[in-house]
């Protein structure tokens, strides 16, 4: 039903005391859990699900033990009612549960009747425990005796139960708890409490009158037992027990008690304390059945209600009276739905031939109980008075029910209240079960059930972790969780009393919420008969049988269900069921379709379905009703008719997967095989490869032995060879050295007498141009501005500024580059002498004690040779074989090895010729000046125009000036760089060192210049002896510009041209010549160069300071001294710095270097000092500009990784064309 019909579902268990309806539940709830297991493997998390059920499943041994107890017709009597909701999830599957509980008989905690017992919990407690815990609990050693030290579980005289082990019960009830999350320390908890409550009840109170008042003794042991287990304080929990406090307007009133009063308050506090537990023991399973959200939203459940069964005994009181009432209820819910419901239904369907089935109704019982003049009524307006008694209860009663007068109706609720005969304080009640007399006395106190509120208060106050949790949970018993209840009467009632509801009242609203919660769902009834009261199997009691089942209404639940359709449909459902039972198709049905059509087809469907038997069904309004089983016969039909389908389409599915099988399996097999063959084929080509291998480990081990043994004899034989050499080498290097000192000391005399005669003619010449250009250039300078309006003359101007300031770059470049290779020579080589000369001395002394060690080792070691020259013989003879092998292999090599030194060899030549060239220009250079000399010396003195004619003279000879300048340029004087120590160390010049060099025509030394721009920016840049004298940054370091810059220039060759030049395959290396003619490189690191160009701002600000700004603009002056290329263009500085800055993706860096430059020329220029600033800051911003560009079209990089500098380095060029716009106009 909750799955087909989607509707909450209810099972109810009645029955008499004793008569299984708790079995019948647990049945139930394991039917459940095991019905589930189908769907486990389905379900997401069927681990927890499993948990939940086990949690299920473990509840019933928890409550049984805290709940149940032995009675004279049950020995495991349900002393309380539950209602578990077991929740399913969408899937139908069980996800959490959750469990009320109805009135616990607290008083059977402090009295039982003979042949009965207290809860199961006490005595397993008494007979599980281990020793420790008994002698923590203060419990007897002897766990057969130990129930009858206690008063609380030795009055029924009854302490064991035949075929019960309480100890292994207690063991059960203990891994119980910990299934529902219960911990050990929790757990030790409960059994102090436990312990405690069974020593309360042990408590002795004295007192022989009221007047004495009662008292407890001070050296009690069960009371300081109590005390200690609860962690109270002991002295107000004994005073509040034997005293009580009246709290009046305007004091407080303390005042003795009797001892049946103190007995009273004592057995309140032991209930108290047991109720508070077992409902925090139910909040505790639900917790854990619920996952801790007990309200969250479940798609549906199924309750099953398992409350205590009608009960009448010798003796029966208010708990007996509250069990009837809840059974009267269940029964009214019973009737309501089989007999009344079901036969309206039956009417309201208008079916054929039915006759109304009369019935016991018992509303009129409910209405004498619960009514608003009812019993529950009375005794909670008892309650409410000060002075109330049972004795004023019972007789309000006789006035309201049973007062003199005609005799009430037969459906009237007074007809069901009897007053007995004689004068005794008791009333019956006429049940639907059976006649059942109450005893009035105790109704009013069990109906209260309070406890003074000093006790609660010094409860609450307990140093322990367990019993303050109980008692300050708002939550923490039935009574505090209940409505509230109805305002007093008029009159001076205690306050406390009104705001507390009674017992009586919390019972009669938790059953009518539990009623509410049936009513909404789908019930179904579980009847259980009770065969005898001597509890005996396989004992019949026909009589008490027939009672019982007339009392409950059996027999007319089977006359209705005999007579009755108990099973039922909707037409709509039925015909979407069951239509496939018709023969042949069909036309469907549509939601216009009428009333009658359905009908009709569902006639046609039972028609078939019964074979023409309408008296097994019939069909109403809106629903089909069917006899007992035919329901179940209708879906076996279905069921035949679905298996002969499913069979059909089964086979068809057998036959396509078994093909598919077939399929995969062919092809598993092919697979296989493929496989197979592949192992194969690898094993044996392993195998191959091992011989291989072996083969080949064997040749090169017997090489490698044959080559050391040929090491070790050729080195002793080069040994000896290198000494003798030695020696010879020594004695010819001594005598060059001599010769060299000679020729050192003619060349440095005549080298000082040329240059100094060179530098006084080179500023005489300098001068005498600087005042010609000078006049030339302001001639030119009012030209051009009277020009300057023109645009077209503006755009001739500008090509030809860019390729003279080109062609004077390509020129200086060149000078500076083959200058600083010069002087860097020279000081190698000077370095490299100077440390031949210290190692030549210490060489010859250790050389010395080395040779005449080894010669005595070797007289040693030749009497050791001689004896194994035989072996090494014999060994000779094996290693021939091994050694052409290795002869073979050497070959190889040596042709690799002989084609490498063939390339070295080449490039060595390549450098050789291009130091040649330094060499021969040097050469006609120094020619040159020796035949300005002679002219010089043999010239007249000059006139006025004989020095105009020399200044023509000079003009024509524009390439000659700039080679001359180029060399000045680089630092060293013009003497100094003719007769340097690479000059001197040529052949010629030792063996003539006195001879004049011819003079070389002047196109020849042209054609020797490289004009290339690429070949000027890859090589080391220049640096001026002027420039290094005041670009010094930071004292301390003594780091100058012209060196920082220099080192930039000799790393890396980027330029696309560059590869042509012969220096460029050896890297980023510098090459020096030693007298030996050998060579070698020093490196320098890249990674110093790209630090200090990302993060040194002493090189920008250099830059800008010494090139820019402090930089003294040269005017025309013949008196002036300076070098044209390194003062007229500071660009080039600049401009190598950014062609770096470039290589090294340094886009940010180029940003600063480039905006910072313009910023300072732009200032420079706005001055507007003179027209000779604005024309020299004209001509270097074009010529950095003409750098970029250059750089720009060699540099086209196909990646992205450069495109942050190419923005740059453009962004740059941009602000130069409009820099040189503003200076121009």
């Amino acid at each position: 039903g909750m799955v087909r019909d989607r509707r909450n579902q209810t099972i109810i268990v009645s029955g008499e005391s004793g008569a299984g309806k708790t079995m019948s539940a647990k049945y139930i709830m394991r039917y459940f859990a095991s019905a589930h297991d189908d769907t486990k493997a389905q379900d997401a998390a069927p681990d927890a699900i499993s948990r939940v059920e086990e949690q299920i499943l473990a509840t019933n041994p928890v409550l049984e033990s805290f709940g149940n107890a032995k009675t004279t017709r049950n020995d495991n009597s349900s002393r309380f009612g539950k209602f578990l909701e077991i929740r399913f999830n969408e899937r139908h599957a069980i996800e959490a549960a959750y469990i009320r509980t109805y009135l616990l008989e607290r008083s059977r905690l402090v009295y039982q009747p003979a042949s009965e017992r207290n809860y199961h919990v006490f005595y397993q407690l008494l007979a599980g425990a281990d020793k420790d815990m008994r002698t923590r609990l203060g419990l007897p050693a002897d766990a057969a005796t130990a129930w009858d030290s206690f008063n609380y579980t030795r009055q029924g005289g009854s302490g064991q139960i035949a075929n019960v082990d309480d100890a292994k019960e207690f063991e059960h009830t203990s891994n119980a708890l910990g299934v529902i999350g219960v911990t050990t320390e929790q757990q030790g908890h409960i059994h102090a409490l436990l312990a405690a409550l069974l020593h309360i009840g042990n408590i002795d109170i004295t007192g022989a009158s009221e007047r004495v008042g009662a008292a407890i003794a001070t050296d009690d042991t069960a009371c300081a037992r109590a005390v200690e287990l609860l962690q109270i304080d002991s002295t107000l929990f004994c005073k509040w027990l034997t005293k009580r406090q009246i709290v009046t307007r305007s004091e407080k009133i303390v005042s003795n008690m009797t001892r049946a009063q103190a007995l009273v308050v004592r057995d309140s506090v032991a209930k108290f304390l047991y109720a508070h537990l077992f409902d925090w023991i139910v909040r505790a399973i639900n917790q854990a059945l619920t996952c801790g959200d007990s309200s969250a939203p479940t798609a549906s459940f199924i309750g099953v209600l398992d409350i205590y069964g009608f009960e009448h005994f010798e003796h029966n009181s208010f708990e007996q009276f509250c069990i009837n009432y809840a059974n009267e209820k269940l029964q009214q819910n019973f009737n309501r739905h089989v007999f009344k419901l079901e036969q309206e239904e039956y009417q309201r369907e208008q079916l054929e031939n039915w006759t109304f089935v009369d019935f016991q109704d018992n509303q009129p019982c409910i209405d004498l109980i619960e009514g608003k003049l009812g019993i529950l009524a009375l005794l909670d307006e008892e309650c409410r008075l000060q002075q109330g008694t049972d004795a004023n209860f019972a007789e309000k009663m006789y006035k309201q029910f049973a007062a003199p007068g005609p005799k009430p109706k037969p459906d009237a609720p007074a007809a069901f209240f009897q007053k007995p005969r004689f004068g005794a304080c008791e009333f019956t009640v006429r049940h639907y079960a059976h006649d059942v007399a109450y005893e009035a006395e105790g109704f009013i106190e069990k109906n209260k059930d309070t406890v003074p509120e000093e006790i609660q208060n010094v409860l609450k106050a307990s140093q322990g972790s367990l019993l303050p949790q109980l008692l300050s949970d708002p939550s923490a018993s039935a009574s505090d969780s209940a409505p509230p209840p109805a305002q007093p009467a008029a009159g001076r009632l205690s306050v406390r009393a009104a705001r507390k509801p009674t017992l009586g009242a919390v019972f009669k609203n938790s059953l009518a919420s539990l009623m509410d919660t049936i009513e909404a769902t789908e019930s179904h009834y579980i009847r259980c008969i009770k065969p005898n009261e001597a509890k005996q199997a396989w004992a019949f009691d026909a009589p008490m049988v027939l009672a019982q089942l007339r009392a409950c209404g059996v027999l007319e639940t089977i006359r209705i269900s005999c007579a009755g359709y108990p099973s039922r449909l909707p037409i709509p459902d039925f015909i979407h069921r069951y239509r496939i039972l018709l023969p042949g198709p069909m036309e469907p049905l549509t939601p216009e379709s009428s009333l009658d059509e359905y009908r009709a087809l569902a006639g046609r469907i039972l028609a078939v379905a019964f074979d023409q038997q309408p008296d097994r069904s019939q069909v109403g309004l809106t629903k089909v009703f069917f006899r007992a089983g035919m329901l179940a016969l209708v879906e076996k039909q279905r069921v035949e008719r679905l298996n002969v389908a499913a069979t059909t389409i089964q086979a068809l599915v057998r036959c396509f997967q078994q093909r598919q099988r077939f399929l995969r399996e062919k092809r598993a097999v092919l697979l296989l095989q493929t496989l197979a063959r592949g192992v194969l084929a690898r094993r044996q080509l392993r195998m191959l490869r091992d011989t291989s291998a072996a083969t080949s480990i064997q040749a090169l081990a017997r090489g490698f032995l044959a080559r050391a043994m040929f090491r070790t004899t050729i080195r002793g034989i080069v040994a000896l060879q290198a000494q003798v050499r030695g020696t010879q080498a020594r004695a010819r290097f001594l005598d060059m050295s001599k010769e060299h000192a000679a020729i050192q000391i003619q060349r440095t005399v005549r080298g000082y007498q040329a240059r100094k005669q060179c530098k006084h003619e080179l500023r005489l010449i300098t001068r005498m141009q600087g005042r010609l250009r000078q006049r030339l250039a302001k001639r030119l300078v009012e030209k051009r501005k009277e020009e300057a309006r023109s645009a077209a003359h503006f755009q001739e101007v500008t090509y030809q500024l860019e390729g003279k300031l080109m062609a004077l770059t390509r020129q200086l470049d060149e000078s500076q580059t083959r200058s600083a290779q010069l002087a860097e020579k020279l000081r190698q080589a000077h370095a490299e002498s100077q440390q031949l000369r210290d190692a030549q001395s210490a060489t010859i002394a250790s050389a010395t004690a080395e040779l005449s060690a080894r010669v005595e080792q070797l007289q040693k070691d030749k009497a050791a040779s001689d004896e194994r020259c035989a072996e090494l013989t014999q060994n000779m003879t094996d290693a021939q074989t091994e050694l052409e092998h290795v002869r073979g292999q050497a070959s190889d090599d040596k042709a690799e090895q002989d084609a490498q030194r063939q390339k070295l060899e080449e490039k060595l030549q390549e450098l050789e010729q291009e130091l040649q060239q330094s060499r021969d220009l040097l050469a006609d250079v120094r020619a040159q000046h020796q035949q300005q000399l002679l002219i010089q010396q043999q010239a007249p003195p000059q006139t006025p125009q004989t020095a105009d004619h020399a200044s023509s003279i000079k003009r024509s000879e524009t390439s000659r000036w700039h080679a001359s300048a180029g060399l000045a340029a680089t630092g060293y004087d013009m003497a100094d760089s003719i007769t340097s120590p690479i000059m001197r160390s040529t052949p010629s010049a030792r063996a003539a060192p006195t001879q004049q060099l011819p003079p070389q025509p002047q196109q020849q030394l042209q054609q020797r210049r490289p004009h290339s721009v690429d070949r000027a920016r890859d090589l080391p840049s220049p640096s001026s002896s002027t420039a290094s004298k005041r670009a010094t940054v930071g004292g301390d370091e003594g780091r100058t510009l012209a060196k920082m810059l220099g080192s930039l220039g000799g790393f890396g060759n980027n330029s696309a041209n560059s590869a042509a030049q012969p220096h460029s395959s050896f890297g980023n290396s510098t090459i020096v010549e030693e007298e030996d003619d050998n060579t070698r490189y020093i490196l320098h690191s890249e990674d110093d160069v790209r630090e200090m160009l990302e993060h040194d701002d002493r090189l920008i600000t250099e830059v800008l300071n010494e090139l820019i700004g402090d930089l003294q603009v040269p005017l025309p002056n013949l008196d002036a001294e300076y070098s044209p290329p390194d003062l007229l263009f500071p660009a080039h500085l600049i401009g190598l710095c950014v062609i770096k800055m470039f290589q090294y993706n340094l886009a940010r860096r180029i940003d600063r270097l480039l905006m910072s430059t313009i910023a300072r020329i732009q200032k420079k220029t706005a001055a507007f000092d003179s027209d000779y600033t604005s024309a020299f800051w004209l001509s270097n911003v074009f010529e950095l500009l003409s750098i970029i560009k250059t750089s720009m079209t060699e540099h086209q990089s196909a990646s992205k990784e450069y495109e942050q500098s190419e923005r740059a380095m453009n962004d740059g060029m941009q602000y130069l064309e409009s820099l040189l716009s503003d200076i121009y106009f």
